[in-house]
């Protein structure tokens, strides 16, 4: 059985191969079909804590999404004489 550390793993717009050394993989970004396909490589827990604020980035963005939602939906309801504002 192969070792599964030892496969790529793509994600979004690029993927991580595991590199000759065990410590280190390297991110290769697939862009435009005319530009050169642009590589980084880092240790896996410099990996890990991208990912880490990757998942932060997109909780707060999460956040600001379901504040504004709740203000459209507690606008809407102010403007509406009949309607009862659940935000107030």
């Amino acid at each position: 059985m192969p070792d599964p550390r030892a496969r790529r793993i793509d994600v979004g717009p690029f993927h991580l191969l595991p590199t000759p050394d065990a410590e280190t993989w390297t991110a290769t970004a697939r862009g435009a079909s005319d530009a050169e396909p642009v590589e980084i490589t880092a240790q896996w827990t410099a990996w890990v804590a991208f990912a880490q604020r990757v998942l932060q980035a997109d909780a707060l963005w999460r956040d600001v999404e379901a504040r504004g939602d709740a203000w459209d939906e507690g606008f809407s309801a102010a403007r509406d004489a009949g309607a009862t504002n659940p935000y107030r």
